[in-house]
């Protein structure tokens, strides 16, 4: 009885394990989604970039206003990289889209046991760092975007790291 029980615990999955993979189907599903929807509703015309140039513009001029010209940097940054990805509109949908099937796969064969869908991760997690430098010229990503890049996927990385004694 009790070499049922020990298998039975060494066989069930961990939370933890759980827990991630229920978060990174949440953000690979919603990435998968909004660029479905932004493939369909191809470039930006013009005239829509015109109207994000003014918007930028209007909020560059309420950060003068209120004394953070430190993210004047960062908006003419994201300004450049919308425009260079709207240049590059359907080499950054694909880059996306196979980053985000290769995490896909990646997590749902930790769930299924298998280390190689760990490597997967890593292998997108690097790629949703440094995919965008496809597309878009470093000069125009802010320092902070991938940072925080590297913070996230560092520590999601860490984590799914702790459960691959589980896996085969």
């Amino acid at each position: 009885m009790t070499e049922v029980l020990e298998q039975y615990e060494e066989d069930r999955r961990p939370a933890l394990l759980l827990v991630l993979s229920i978060l990174s189907f949440i953000s690979i599903g919603l990435s998968i989604i909004l660029n479905t929807a932004g493939l369909f509703g191809g470039p930006m015309s013009e005239e829509e970039l015109i109207e994000q140039r003014v918007v930028t513009a209007q909020s560059k001029t309420e950060m003068r206003r209120v004394g953070m010209d430190g993210m004047i940097s960062f908006y003419d940054k994201l300004e450049g990289m919308l425009e260079e990805t709207n240049d590059n509109f359907y080499l950054s949908k694909g880059v996306l889209f196979v980053t985000d099937i290769l995490g896909l796969f990646g997590v749902i064969f930790m769930l299924r046991r298998r280390k190689l869908g760990f490597h997967m991760y890593i292998v997108y997690s690097l790629l949703a760092i440094g995919g965008v430098l496809l597309y878009v010229s470093p000069e125009n990503i802010h320092v902070i975007l991938p940072i925080v890049n590297v913070i996230f996927t560092g520590l999601f990385i860490f984590l799914y790291s702790r459960n691959l004694h589980w896996m085969k």
